[in-house]
Parts: C-alpha cells; sequence; structure tokens
C-alpha cells in the first residue's frame, strides 16, 4: 500500500505513488534525490574531489625543500669559503713615545717612569715657546728616572720611554746591585743606610723629596771619588751615577 502524502497544491491526501492530484490535477513531483540520474552526478562529483586532492598531496611533496639533503651549490660554497673578517688589533703597549706631551691634554698629570734607550733626556716646561724661562727642570738620563708632571705643563722626551707608574716594568735589580738611575725609597729600595762604592773616576748621590727635578726638592747631594755612605727615608728619591750599591 502506497504512503498517502498530501498535494502541495491543494493539500489534499493522496497516494505517494500517484503521477497527478485526483482532486486538483496537479503533478505529483518526485524529490530529486529519488531519481536515478541523481546519484550519478555524486559519484562524479565525489571522484572528481577525489582526483584534484591526490594531484595536491603530490605537488606538496614535490616542492617541499629538501632539508636533509641540500643540494651544495656555488654560492653555498663560495660563501661557506669566504673567511671571516679578523678585527683590527688594539695597541696595547702603555709606553709613551718620545715626543712633547701637553699635560692635561694628551697625558694626564702625576708621575711617570723615564727609561732611557742608552742615552735620554726629559724637559718639564711651562709652555710651548722653547725659551730658557719656560723651563722648569730638565735633566740627562743615562739609566731611569721618576718624573712628576702637573696640569698645564709640557712634558719633552727624547731618547727613551715613559710609563705611567701602573704600567711600569719593575727596575728593582734582581741581584739587589743598585747602580745608575732614580730609585723611589720604600718602593725599589728599602729605606736604610748604604755604603756607595765608586765605579768610575768620579760619581754623583743625589736624594731629594719628589721627583719634579727642580732644585728646590734637593735633600743632599755629593760627587764622591771614593766610597762612601748615604741615609734615605721613606719616600725620598735615590739617585746615582757612576757609583753603586749592594742591598
Amino acid at each position: 500500500m502506497s504512503k498517502l502524502i498530501k498535494c502541495k497544491t491543494c493539500t489534499t491526501e493522496m497516494a505517494s505513488s500517484a503521477t497527478t492530484c485526483p482532486k486538483c490535477g496537479a503533478k505529483n513531483k518526485q524529490p530529486i534525490y529519488k531519481k536515478w540520474w541523481f546519484y550519478v552526478v555524486i559519484i562524479l562529483i565525489i571522484g572528481a574531489l577525489a582526483g584534484t586532492t591526490e594531484d595536491t598531496l603530490s605537488s606538496d611533496a614535490t616542492n617541499k625543500p629538501n632539508t636533509e639533503n641540500p643540494v651544495t651549490t656555488p654560492e653555498n660554497t663560495t660563501a661557506s669559503a669566504t673567511p671571516e673578517s679578523t678585527p683590527t688589533p688594539v695597541d696595547k703597549n702603555p709606553a709613551i713615545k718620545a715626543g712633547t706631551y701637553k699635560i692635561g691634554a694628551e697625558l694626564p698629570a702625576g708621575e711617570y717612569l723615564f727609561i732611557a734607550d742608552s742615552m735620554g733626556y726629559m724637559e718639564i716646561t711651562s709652555d710651548s715657546t722653547g725659551s730658557f724661562d719656560s723651563i722648569i727642570a730638565n735633566d740627562t738620563v743615562t739609566s731611569h728616572r721618576y718624573i712628576t708632571v702637573k696640569d698645564g705643563e709640557y712634558l719633552k722626551l727624547q731618547g727613551g720611554k715613559a710609563y705611567a707608574l701602573a704600567d711600569a716594568p719593575s727596575i728593582v735589580p734582581e741581584n739587589g746591585l743598585y747602580q745608575d738611575g732614580m730609585y723611589k725609597v720604600g718602593t725599589d729600595i728599602p729605606a736604610g743606610e748604604y755604603k756607595v762604592m765608586l765605579t768610575s773616576s768620579i760619581g754623583y748621590i743625589e736624594v731629594t723629596s719628589g721627583s719634579r727635578g727642580v732644585f728646590d726638592e734637593i735633600v743632599t747631594n755629593d760627587a764622591p771619588t771614593g766610597d762612601t755612605y748615604i741615609t734615605v727615608t721613606e719616600g725620598q728619591y735615590l739617585k746615582l751615577q757612576g757609583v753603586e750599591i749592594q742591598k
């Protein structure tokens, strides 16, 4: 027995298998999903979609970059062979070379150790006029000496190099024999009394309270022609020339 349905035009009940409404004569249209060709179309659409998906997956696999075994190209080879740039070496030499320096502008005020190559010269001036009156202190150095300079002064160095005290090499003799040079008492040589032995026909001994090189700093000096003794105290400076002291 056929299932009863209502006519879509007049709502009269009729058999679902009827082709027309018995009352109004309207056609009883079958739903599209009940027609045979509907399923054929669905099958064709599903087949087309499946083929498109397979092509897409195949294309993705082909275009995926090979990260496990990369191909080496001439560009890659050149890039890897290029040496890294070498940084410019920084000059860490603390030595202050021969020349004239303005204190406070080119060198800080303070104390320096000047070491002569063989025969050196140091000069402190109040200005750069080059006049005799501008000379505060000067000295001919055959070994080494301390120099103290102030802001606004000029320091002239010839035949050697100077060092800030923090960078200066040690001038303490390993064998304990003090020869030509200037020594800081308490730093380079202990305070005390020493026998001074002549090493030339005439020697020179000078004890100063500072290293400015000015006349007012001289505590005592002597030009011995034979062996003698000298006593120095902490903070003084001892200058030896043509003599030696055995610690």
